[in-house]
């Protein structure tokens, strides 16, 4: 052996074992510093948005909620698991007997030697982070729990406040779900330290499991049957929640099998746990053993055969008698908790004694019935409005504004930055230079220019303004679709817009939005969340300048408040000058008893609707001002406990409704897709008799859409595999934004209408039972109506209109004809419009040039009474209809440098050919002509051709009914009566 003077010297200057370990910790140290950095800065930036929006304590809040959870539980868990491990150390036996397991024992100590307390504190830490990290997640339901309120209604199974089941039951079920899966875990550690320490042995003739360690593990296993017994005792109230019977919440199985099942399994637990703790002075484990299988016999008996007995041979030979009292509560709870306690019902006459007079009556209501299909008008408005290629006019959106003193239903769309269409392809034209879109087009619903364009009040670049709105703030930072960053207050100046003559007019942002990015730390920094190195090394970037991101409005309010589910689609608001977005916020829960899961058939798939829910409530608006990039939320529905709840742990968030901006009140609309959840669910639950409900005999159907240019497409139900189940059925027709003046009121209400068919499996059925309204206006906001048809006497429902409509011979030959030389037809929406106690039916006619891609609207279908009449415009449609038809705004005045020019009234009409066949000869030859002007590129010559094609074949039309009928005439008085 060596003595230390013949051991080699270690050089001087070396690194040592120690010096060594300390460059590997700080080499992995900086290796996952690196690897975080984006994360880091990502975590920074958000900090950074939400502090500039003024919303720090929402981010604050959030993470805080995050950092308690994790941090509690995850501390509960160690410290539980860490005791029990120094428990274990400490029974274990002063000298562990000789066996087969020995050897691997021996070598573990060697390995861990006298660092046992730090294993110890490892393995805790270790199981407490997997187990306890996780529970950050649940913060949502934390936050609600710890800002409980009542509702002010009792649930008829156990009397428990509603408040109960929305904020406490959650967070209560997952504490003991989470209590028990601990302690499982904890119980298998401490198991396997025992085994370590030689306190249990699986092998050998000495004693298998010592009295400390059979106490210790009973002492845990009788936690394990505590805690069962307390998740019993919650799944008592979960019943009110199940899907066993024929609606959803406890039926008679669950309130008469489940229920005591689970009382009696709540008495086994306890005694499970009582013999677990008496086996600590007893030999063996019989004790133990008979409570497991007690326990599993009566889960599997009880608690699952003796329900299933129950369902099968009490409830389903007699269902409609057992069920009828649950139902009565399914029933009540769904329409509260759907917010359709509060419908007015009405009788709806359907009588068909529409007149003139009445049209007259109803002025305002004709002159607004929509002849613009928003899926049609975005055709037009991108061939038209969006004049560059950086600008994007995504959606259109129905509203209505006041226009020389009447309210007119419009179509309004924001023209937002396209940044894929930015000319340059360069940073510094996508993130410097153009950072914003500009201004907005807005055309009347029922106005078209003698071209058969839409009537553009509100329009081009720079603002053409002949509605008297008032634009002064045009520019667009914040919008729909926009992703990515601008920079604003660079030394690259901004481009506003270009004019017709090609003047590029710059600009500097000058709005509240933005985080500041003068410094290198933050320019790093946003250069690592966006994985571009651009904003770090730019020279154009000054002290002063900002970064705008997170620009997609309906991005930017969600993260703004994650815990609300917003509308899928915000529209824009011409109001105070500026261009503000408005979208529907909307609190939800799962857990209201006894309503039933929403029906969410065609709720758009990015709407915070698309998802599982039971109670809901339009509680909030939100408004984000499209240049300044504010954010305010404001409470519509304070009888809501849930935004109650939230406004209590986030009060800088939420505003009230008496600070909303002057006049922007009376842009707010009803949302569509609550509509369509609230009369997915009305088809059924308009009927109160329980026996009838059951029996099914008077439940609705929303009516099959009869197809329109954007309509959607079939549906189909499908099994568990996604295999189909049954036919499949028609789209249902979509929510219709109308202004009208509903029977027996006073005045125009903005509306959204949906009608009901009686229910049938393949659609055969298609008779109007009902249509629903829901009112948008101030005053009225939010309230529900349904109009119900004479059950003896159904009148025509959309789809056997349309089906009317297809087979009239005229229409039949219009989109013959219409449709030829490079063009295509287009039918729009079928509206219908209550007037008085009759129903007008309207449909639009389009021809769209395949050159030009801007669809005309050529015809406009009117069906009333059983008639079709098919005209140039709808005022002359309802005049052949009832004799006289107030005016409408079809041949309004027209702006803007590319609309055609007014028609002089006195110009010389060119002579129309004699005889049809020959003004259908010269149609054809010009619809040639223009072909030929098409395929030489002149596009102005193909449209003097096309139009007059389109003016001979329309004149053709008209002779060729004249000659069939010459002497007819239809007086006013005639047309009452037909």
């Amino acid at each position: 052996m060596q003595t230390p003077a013949d051991l080699p010297r270690r050089r001087a200057g070396g690194i040592g074992t120690r010096g060594r370990a300390g460059l590997i910790v700080l080499a992995v140290a900086f290796f996952l510093l690196l690897t975080s950095l984006r994360g880091i800065a990502g975590f920074w930036t958000d900090y950074l948005w939400f502090d500039s929006l003024g919303l720090s304590g929402v981010f604050t809040g959030v993470l805080g909620a995050r950092i308690v959870l994790g941090a509690l539980f995850t501390g509960i868990f160690f410290l539980i698991l860490w005791l029990n491990l120094l428990i274990a150390d400490r029974v274990a036996p002063r000298f562990r007997p000789a066996g087969p397991e020995e050897e691997v024992i021996e070598r573990y100590y060697e390995i861990v030697g006298q660092r046992t307390g730090l294993v110890r504190a490892g393995v805790a830490l270790l199981f407490a982070l997997i187990v306890g990290v996780g529970v950050s997640g649940q913060w949502n339901t934390w936050i609600l729990f710890t800002n409980a309120r009542d509702f002010g209604v009792t649930d008829p199974q156990f009397g428990m406040d509603i408040g109960f089941y929305v904020f406490r039951l959650p967070f209560l079920t997952f504490l003991v779900d989470w209590a028990f899966a601990s302690l499982v875990i904890i119980a298998i550690v401490v198991a396997a330290a025992h085994y370590l320490n030689g306190g249990i042995r699986v092998q050998g003739a000495a004693q298998r499991v010592t009295p400390q360690v059979k106490a210790h593990l009973s002492v845990l296993l009788g936690m394990l049957a505590l805690v069962r017994a307390a998740g019993y005792f919650l799944a008592r109230y979960e019943l009110n929640f199940s899907t066993r019977g024929t609606v959803q919440g406890a039926t008679y199985t669950d309130v008469n099998a489940q229920l005591p099942a689970l009382f009696l399994l709540i008495l086994i637990s306890l005694a499970a746990f009582i013999l677990f703790i008496v086996n600590i002075w007893r030999r063996g484990w019989v004790l133990p053993a008979l409570a497991v299988g007690l326990w599993a016999f009566v889960a599997l008996i009880v608690g699952g055969l003796y329900p299933a007995f129950v369902q099968r041979f009490q409830v389903e030979p007699s269902e409609s008698s057992r069920e009828r009292p649950f139902i009565e509560r399914n029933i009540e709870a769904t329409r509260v908790a759907m917010g359709l306690d509060n419908v007015r019902t009405r009788d709806f006459a359907a009588d068909n004694q529409l007149d003139a007079a009445d049209l007259i009556e109803n002025e305002a209501t004709v002159r607004n019935i929509r002849l613009w299909d928003p899926q049609v008008l975005i055709r037009s408005f991108k061939q038209l409005q969006e004049i560059r290629p950086y600008y994007n006019i995504s959606d259109v959106n129905v509203d209505r504004y006041d226009i020389d003193g009447e309210i007119t239903q419009v179509l309004v769309s924001a023209r937002e930055l396209d940044t894929a269409g930015v000319p340059q392809n360069s940073w510094e034209a996508r993130q410097l230079a153009f950072t914003h879109g500009y201004g907005a087009t807005l055309a009347p619903a029922n106005a078209k220019t003698p071209t058969g364009r839409p009537n553009i009040i509100v329009g081009d670049v720079p603002v053409s303004d002949e509605a008297g709105i008032g634009l002064e703030q045009p520019g667009i930072y914040i919008g729909e679709n926009l992703g990515g960053y601008v920079i604003t207050q660079t030394d690259r100046a901004e481009i506003d817009f270009q004019t017709a003559e090609g003047e590029t007019v710059l600009t500097e942002y000058e709005g509240a939005d933005g985080v500041g990015i003068g410094s290198y730390t933050r320019r790093a920094a946003f250069a690592l969340r966006f994985g571009d190195i651009n904003p770090l090394i730019s020279g154009n970037l000054r002290a002063d300048s900002r970064i705008l991101y997170i620009r997609d409005v309906r991005e930017r309010v969600q993260a703004a408040a994650p815990f609300i589910q917003f509308d899928a689609d915000p529209y824009p608001v011409l109001s105070g000058g500026e261009v503000r977005y408005v979208i529907d916020g909307y609190t939800t829960s799962n857990h209201y008893p006894y309503a039933q899961r929403a029906d969410t058939t065609q709720v758009r798939r990015e709407s915070g609707l698309n998802r599982d829910f039971n109670y809901v409530r339009n509680s909030v608006k939100a408004v984000v001002d499209a240049y300044e990039g504010t954010v305010n939320i404001y409470i519509i529905d304070p009888d809501d406990p849930v935004v109650a709840a939230y406004a209590a742990a986030f009060p800088e968030l939420f505003s009230d409704i008496d600070d909303l901006p002057e006049g922007l009140d009376r842009h707010f609309r009803y949302p569509e897709d609550l509509f369509t959840v609230q009369t997915n669910m009305w088809g059924e639950y308009h009927v109160e008799d329980p026996d009838v409900f059951y029996n099914g005999n008077d439940a609705w159907d929303v009516a099959a859409d009869p197809g329109t240019a954007g309509s959607a497409a079939a549906t189909q139900e499908v099994d568990a595999q996604g295999r189909p189940i049954g036919p499949a059925r028609d789209a249902r027709i979509e929510p219709t934004y109308i202004l009208t003046r509903l029977p027996g009121e006073d005045k125009e209400d903005f509306i959204i209408l949906r009608p009901f068919v009686p229910t049938s499996g393949d659609d055969q059925q298609r008779l109007l039972t009902s249509f629903m309204v829901a009112k948008g206006d101030p005053g009225n906001y939010g309230e529900l109506e349904s109009f119900v048809m004479p059950r003896s006497a159904l009148p025509d429902g959309p789809g056997i209109v349309a089906a009317s409509i297809g087979a009239d011979q005229e229409v039949s030959e219009l989109e013959t004809l219409l449709g030829t030389s490079g063009s295509r037809v287009l039918f729009g929406n079928l509206v219908v419009y209550p007037i008085e106690q009759s129903l007008l039916y309207v449909r639009p006619m389009y021809v769209e040039p395949v050159a030009t891609q801007i669809p005309e609207l050529r015809k406009v279908i009117v069906f009333f009474n059983g008639r079709v009449e098919v005209e140039d415009t709808l005022e002359q449609a309802l005049i052949n209809l009832f004799g006289d038809a107030p005016e409408t705004q079809e041949e309004g005045p027209t702006i803007g440098s590319d609309s055609p020019d007014p028609v002089d009234p006195d110009a010389e009409v060119p002579a129309l050919p004699a005889t049809v066949a020959e003004m259908l000869a010269q149609a054809e030859a010009e619809f040639a002509e223009g072909q030929a002007a098409l395929e030489r590129g002149d596009l102005g010559a193909y449209q003097e051709h096309n139009d007059e094609g389109r003016r001979l074949l329309s004149e053709a039309i008209r002779a060729a009914r004249e000659e069939e009928s010459p002497t007819t005439t239809t007086t006013q008085e005639e047309a009452a009566t037909a």
